[in-house]
């Protein structure tokens, strides 16, 4: 499938690392520790910590080549990470999956381990997939300094700015790394968020497509390019605005982006429903060449983000995902190339 071409404002695109840069000294001066989460997908309070890695480390590996990463960003932190390989080489698309963002205080926290029945079957779907915990969620969740209090966990309106600036470039370094040695595509990389992660993917996806080409040509179209990977979103359940995210000006600029999205809400969920329809209008795009590729969704129920991965629902929310990513990503004329910097060759 073509995604059809979109009118892209330069000037809008090299701005658009400025929509979510945070705060002067909001990053890590230290790499913090990191408490894990349980197997049930369920957040604990403070537990024993170990502190977060300097490289990309491996913590072990399972059936078809499921391995349990911990990805370094470049401010110290340690993502805890689900790695998915795919099995149809350097073709494949691949996944990021991002449970909700709201902090670990939330009583109804998830971690990266809820994606598990999804990401296998995106998995036997041929793509490559990766569930990951941004900071201060799940396993990838700051203990508490000896005497401190809870809040210290509370994420932070600075946080979320780091999460698009920093926790998704460090998860992007790894996928460049699969698609150097051929194992899958990056030109076809999509994200499924949940709630307030919603507007981090969409605020990272305007930052990727900001990215300019490295130098290493005569003519732009001849160059190599560092972004514009990120080709599909799929938001369950969006926050309509987020702290530290200008999520006004994201919205804005991602309409203009040939990047389809899909919003899904609950009809009967009035906050959800509110917020669904304010992302979705935002980003809508009138006619029938754009019916499969912008498209909102409100399902029976007053089911809330990851709700819609468990029990009943599990079934027909990975149909809908796996179908949506088939058009949309899959199938997208978007040949695997060569993303080496010329000049160092």
């Amino acid at each position: 499938m073509t995604v059809p071409r979109l009118f892209l404002c330069p000037a809008i695109l090299c701005a658009a690392t400025l929509l979510f840069a945070p705060p002067a000294g909001a990053q890590q001066k230290t790499p913090p520790k990191n408490a894990p989460a349980d197997k049930a997908g369920k957040t604990p309070a403070n537990t024993d910590a170990k502190k977060g890695p300097n490289t990309t480390q491996v913590r072990s590996t399972g059936q078809d080549g499921v391995q349990e990463l911990v990805l370094p960003t470049v401010d110290g932190w340690g993502l805890h990470s689900t790695w998915y390989p795919a099995t149809g080489g350097r073709e494949s698309a691949v996944v990021i999956l991002l449970t909700s963002t709201d902090g670990s205080e939330n009583k109804d926290a998830r971690n990266r381990r809820v994606w598990q029945p999804i990401a296998t079957e995106l998995q036997k779907a041929g793509m490559a997939v990766m569930a990951v915990d941004l900071r201060k969620h799940g396993d990838s969740i700051p203990a508490a300094a000896a005497g401190a209090d809870a809040p210290a966990l509370k994420t932070l309106p600075a946080d979320y700015a780091l999460m698009a600036g920093n926790d998704l470039e460090a998860v992007k370094y790894f996928l460049m790394e699969q698609h150097r040695t051929e194992k899958l595509n990056i030109r076809k990389l999509g994200i499924i968020s949940m709630g307030s992660s919603a507007m981090v993917a969409a605020a990272f996806t305007i930052a990727d497509w900001a990215k300019t080409p490295f130098p290493d040509a005569a003519t732009v179209d001849m160059r190599t390019p560092r972004g514009q990977d990120v080709r599909s979103l799929i938001m369950y359940s969006p926050n309509s605005s987020v702290k530290g995210i200008n999520s006004t000006a994201v919205l804005k600029t991602l309409k203009g982006l040939p990047v389809p999205v899909y919003v899904v809400a609950a009809k009967d969920n009035k906050d959800d429903v509110r917020n669904a329809e304010k992302v979705f209008q935002a980003v809508e795009l009138k006619g029938e060449q754009f019916r499969d590729s912008r498209k909102i969704l409100l399902a029976p129920g007053t089911t809330h983000a990851e709700a819609f991965l468990e029990n009943r629902l599990a079934e027909a929310t990975t149909k809908d995902i796996i179908d949506f990513l088939s058009k949309n990503l899959v199938a997208l004329d978007a040949p695997w190339r060569d993303r080496t910097d010329r000049r160092t060759k």
